[in-house]
C-alpha cells in the first residue's frame, strides 16, 4: 500500500526498515511519550513482526513516513485494534526528532486519516496521548480530534503512574 502526498510517501514496512524502527523506537525524545521501547534491535524485530500480523489479519495498518524528494525515512503512523463491525480504530504515530515542527505528522496524518474515512470506510478514530505531551494535544486538536476526557493514572510506564488523554474523531467531522 502506497498513499504519495505533497511532500511525503506513506509506504508499507519493508523487512529493511528494522534498523529504522529500531532508531526511532529507541530514541529518548521518541519514546518520552511513546508507549513501546526497545534497547536491541534484536528485541525491535517483534514490532516489525507485529506490523505485519495485524495487516496480514485486517485489524490494522502501520506505515513507513518517507519523504517523496530524499527518500528518507521520517516516522511512522498507523491504524490498530479496526473493528470493523463498529467501524473504528486506534490511532498512533511517532516521527523522528530532526522531523519536529516541520508539518510533516500533520500532513502525513491527514493523509492517513481519508485512507481511514474514506477508503476503510471507518466511522470513529480515536488516539491516546500522554498528559504532557502538550504538542502531540495541538496536533490532534489542528486535525479536529475532540477530547474525550483523561484517564487517571491508568498506565505504568518507567515506573510511575501515567495518565491519558482520549482524543477521538468522527467520519462526519
Amino acid at each position: 500500500m502506497i498513499v504519495k502526498l505533497d511532500t511525503v510517501v506513506l509506504r508499507a514496512f519493508r523487512a529493511d526498515d528494522l534498523g529504522f524502527v529500531f532508531s526511532g523506537l529507541s530514541h529518548p525524545d521518541v519514546i518520552k511519550y511513546y508507549g513501546i521501547s526497545y534497547t536491541t534491535q534484536l528485541a525491535c524485530e517483534e514490532q516489525m513482526r507485529w506490523y505485519q500480523s495485524i495487516a496480514e489479519h485486517g485489524t490494522g495498518y502501520w506505515l513507513v513516513i518517507e519523504s517523496q524528494s530524499t527518500k528518507e525515512k521520517l516516522g511512522a503512523l498507523g491504524l490498530n485494534n479496526i473493528c470493523h463491525e463498529h467501524k473504528n480504530a486506534e490511532l498512533g504515530y511517532w516521527l523522528l526528532p530532526q522531523y519536529w515542527g516541520k508539518g510533516v505528522m500533520r500532513e502525513a496524518l491527514r493523509g492517513l486519516l481519508n485512507f481511514a474515512f474514506n477508503e476503510l470506510k471507518l466511522h470513529r478514530l480515536s488516539a491516546e496521548v500522554e498528559l504532557e505531551n502538550l504538542k502531540s494535544q495541538q496536533l490532534l486538536q489542528v486535525l479536529g480530534f475532540s477530547s474525550e476526557g483523561v484517564r487517571r493514572e491508568c498506565e505504568v510506564k518507567n515506573e510511575k503512574y501515567i495518565s491519558l488523554i482520549h482524543y477521538s474523531l468522527l467520519s462526519d467531522e
